[in-house]
């Protein structure tokens, strides 16, 4: 996210580039945080479950970033 941020600084993220390196990191963060989520809390199985509201969070976040 930290990541998507330093880029709309230099770069618009309003076109379809931002779009799709935003949907990105999104994919990216939501998988990585429920890959945290899954092994501290012995879920194994459950890693849509956990990833489906990561996606949710970190897309507010990116929509923050974007406009």
């Amino acid at each position: 996210m930290i990541l998507l941020s330093t880029f709309a600084i230099v770069f618009s993220l309003q076109g379809m580039m931002g779009i799709i390196l935003t949907a990105g990191i999104i994919g990216w963060c939501s998988f990585s945080a429920s890959k945290i989520f899954i092994s501290a809390l012995a879920m194994e199985g459950q890693q849509l479950l956990v990833a489906y509201p990561c996606a949710l969070l970190y897309g507010v976040f990116a929509l923050i970033s974007v406009f």
